[in-house]
């Protein structure tokens, strides 16, 4: 009994010594494919700092961001402008410009953007700052992350141009991050801007991605022409000047004037009427003190500067029973159109508190706009006219 329970001992402790033996070999080579694939890595960013000049520990351009940039990519796909040209005009493939902004950065409660220069790129472009750095710190990293998922729609086959102006490292950085994030179909475009407009293509203002919450604020044009909308005939009416701020607001300047107006005195005030027809517009100047700032889903300070009181060509005086309001509203091209709603603006008579908005518009009606000589009004960019 006791050799058996001896023998079944010294099995055991072989056993034993047999799983070290096993477990150091294991751990052993676990240590040499880790030593290995660092090895690969080391080689490969060399390889890549000898050929891209850039860091050879992380294989990014790390600082001197303005300088000739190589003409290819690992993994990605160099492209020209007549093939973004292209591509622009299909709209299959997302544009994504990583220009870093002259500025104080993201606001870091709110997360828009203190710029200080607009910037000015291909229409449609995706505009995300600081992600093309060598280094990225956790939640520029993150932002930039998490941008890509959603503007790829979480599909990483789908087509993707980097880019920024003419001789720019950043765009090949963020071209290169995005590759080595497992994104199929990368696109790097290393004449930028510059490029697209040396080929005669126009530029627009673009907007920076929201650093939080990953929106994107309306801009609206420098200059825009402002005309009623007729039944026979549009009639233009003055122009708005806008100024875009980085919250996404914006203060605007107005000047109502235009080759149809006549000067007229009218119940003891000057007015200013569009004539012509049995039915006339005369523009009721707001005459108290009004702020000059509206964003993409409040007009209201920028209504009150287009009031008008109908009138017909016969009667005396004017009525401000007869009132005119448009209503404006943001449409999916950018434009501002207006919808006019009818009502009492005698409330006006009466100076109301400073910087208020005394009319009611539950005492307005529009049912009867398609009736009116200027059923509607429009703001329009004069680079969409």
């Amino acid at each position: 009994m006791v050799p058996l329970l001896a023998m079944q001992h010294s099995l055991i402790l072989s056993a034993l010594r047999s799983c070290k033996t096993f477990a150091m070999v294991k751990f052993e080579l676990i240590l040499l494919f880790c030593f290995l694939n660092t090895l690969a890595l080391l080689l490969n960013h060399s390889a890549l700092a000898e050929e891209y000049d850039v860091d050879p520990q992380t294989g990014y351009r790390m600082d001197r961001y303005r300088a000739p940039v190589p003409k290819s990519i690992p993994g990605g796909t160099t492209v020209d402008t007549p093939f973004v040209m292209e591509q622009h005009a299909l709209g299959n493939m997302v544009f994504i410009d990583v220009l870093p902004p002259k500025g104080m950065g993201a606001d870091p409660l709110e997360g828009y953007w203190l710029i200080t220069e607009p910037r000015h790129s291909i229409a449609g472009t995706h505009w995300l700052p600081e992600v093309g750095r060598g280094f990225l710190e956790p939640e520029h990293a993150d932002y930039f992350e998490r941008n890509l998922k959603r503007l790829s729609v979480n599909d990483k086959n789908q087509p993707i141009l980097f880019f920024c102006t003419a001789d720019c490292w950043q765009s090949w950085n963020a071209a290169k991050r995005a590759i080595s994030w497992g994104y199929a179909n990368v696109y790097w475009y290393p004449n930028g801007s510059d490029g697209w407009l040396e080929q005669g293509n126009a530029l627009t203002e673009i907007a920076p991605v929201n650093f939080i919450n990953d929106t994107t604020p309306h801009l609206f044009p420098a200059n825009a022409s402002i005309e009623l909308i007729g039944k026979e005939q549009n009639t233009s009416i003055g122009t708005v000047q806008f100024k875009n701020l980085p919250d996404g607001t914006a203060n605007f300047s107005i000047d109502i004037t235009g080759d149809d107006f006549s000067d007229h005195f009218l119940s003891m005030r000057p007015f200013r009427c569009i004539t012509g027809t049995e039915d006339w517009y005369c523009h009721l100047a707001y005459p108290y003190e009004l702020n000059n700032s509206i964003s993409a889903d409040d007009f209201t300070n920028l209504e009150y500067q287009l009031l008008f009181i109908q009138k017909k060509k016969n009667e005396f005086g004017i009525d401000a029973w007869n009132g005119i309001y448009y209503k404006l509203a943001l449409t999916d091209t950018g434009a501002i159109t207006g919808k006019l709603m009818q009502g009492d603006l005698n409330v006006l008579s009466s100076p109301p508190e400073p910087y208020s908005h005394p009319i009611d518009l539950n005492e307005f009606f529009g049912d009867e706009a398609h009736k009116q000589r200027y059923p509607a009004l429009t703001i329009k960019s004069f680079a969409d006219k």
